[in-house]
């Protein structure tokens, strides 16, 4: 579907007077040249049987590649659980914004940052309150948060996904567990949180004499408001898909809403780093897209709405509309840490993990196999024969690579 109407997309829009950003018409035409072996590709060698494996490079988008944003959620999810969130309770801390707020701030970096800061302060004396409560002078909590972009309908949603450590440290490193806020509780955080930001954005009045941030905007904005997309629900069903059961830990105020449902035991690490994953997940998967007559996608949604609805259809352009809005400014962090887990904070070495001698350091050191291999169970060096294939070379060589493509009977130009 990209490849296909892709041009003709970029070219619409520019005609339109609504030209996409050069980042993004970037990530979408690099996205076409992801995995492609005849770009280059990485060899793999049994030298037992003289077998051979080819792997494809990957793009490292950060916009809505599966592939490439699969392989940061597993490396990323794997640090973290491994070298940086504590063995204690975690709680994760949900906060989505008003529409009216979710174009500006995912073309306003700072603004971003910003709002997050609000919240995550609001949250942070929370905890700090309930531990003097409980003797604790001095604590301390900290968190991770993922800048998520998108909703399940692809639809541009900024919002924050952010996981605590469930109590306070104290200044010796001693941890604390506190209890989870009641509905009546998190109404007020939530309110707190609405009140500050509305402070904030009148303070910080976005200039509309920016005309690189206008037209930014304005070329971004179409798939804010959900249009051009049509449900398929059940018939005689309530077209409201936005109540939330009962036993979910959630408040709504003025368009925000704040939700802590999700727990995590201390010793269930596993269930921990699956959590970890849902933060850092890619957009879309390819097995949720079908495609229909007409140049129309169909979109499975990940959870169905409260009317039913499982799918969405939309036209070519409004699917490329979507997968565009998703694309964040280049240098702009979609991670966040604070408090004992950011990387200055003095109380942080008493807090993490202490890592395994043989444990990397740094989480982009993991290789693809060593990812493929923890994420999915997939040993991709296993030759059938039964022996281990061994990195061989990386292959950039356009002619040389065409002729080893031609020899195993693959495609051997770039777009065939």
């Amino acid at each position: 579907m990209v490849r296909e109407y892709l041009e003709t997309f970029l070219a619409r829009r520019a005609e339109e007077g609504e030209p996409m950003p050069s980042f993004v018409v970037d990530e979408l035409r690099d996205y076409l040249r992801c995995g492609v072996l005849a770009l280059g590709a990485v060899r793999f060698l049994c030298g037992h049987c003289g077998r051979d494996r080819l792997v494809g490079l990957s793009c490292k988008a950060r916009g809505f590649c599966p592939r490439c944003m699969g392989r940061r959620m597993t490396e990323m999810a794997r640090h973290w659980v491994s070298a940086v969130l504590p063995r204690v309770r975690v709680r994760q801390w949900v906060l989505s914004l008003p529409f009216e707020l979710r174009v500006p701030l995912a073309y306003h970096h700072d603004l971003t940052l910003a709002v997050h800061g609000v919240a995550a302060r609001v949250i942070e004396a929370w905890y700090r309150d309930k531990g003097r409560e409980l003797g604790i002078a001095d604590g301390r909590t900290g968190s991770i948060t993922a800048v998520q972009r998108f909703g399940s309908d692809l639809a541009l949603n900024v919002h924050f996904h952010s996981l605590y450590v469930d109590g306070v440290y104290d200044a010796l490193g001693a941890f604390t567990p506190i209890e989870a806020p009641t509905r009546d509780g998190l109404e007020t955080l939530c309110t707190t949180i609405a009140e500050r930001v509305h402070k904030l954005l009148e303070r910080r009045a976005l200039d509309h004499d920016h005309a690189d941030e206008r037209a930014l905007c304005l070329a971004l904005s179409r798939s804010a408001a959900r249009r051009g997309a049509d449900k398929h629900a059940p018939q005689g069903t309530d077209s409201d898909h936005d109540g939330e059961p009962d036993w979910k830990l959630k408040a709504r105020v003025d368009g925000f809403d704040l939700e802590a449902t999700t727990v995590v035991r201390a010793e269930d690490r596993e269930r921990l780093e699956d959590l970890c994953r849902y933060l850092l997940r890619p957009p879309l998967a390819d097995r949720r897209l079908r495609l229909l007559p007409a140049d129309q996608v169909a979109l499975e949604l990940k959870s169905p709405w409260k009317d039913g609805t499982r799918w969405i259809s939309m036209r070519a352009d409004t699917f490329l509309e979507r997968l565009a809005s998703l694309v964040p400014r280049p240098r702009t962090n979609q991670v966040l840490y604070r408090g004992v887990l950011a990387a200055h904070s003095a109380r942080r070495p008493r807090v993490v993990p202490e890592r395994d001698d043989d444990e990397r350091h740094r989480p982009r050191n993991a290789t693809f196999c060593e990812l493929m291999k923890h994420g999915l169970n997939v040993d991709v060096l296993a030759c059938p024969c039964g022996h281990r294939m061994k990195y061989v070379a990386t292959i950039f060589d356009r002619k040389g690579l065409a002729r080893l493509l031609r020899a195993k009977g693959l495609p051997h130009q770039f777009g065939r």
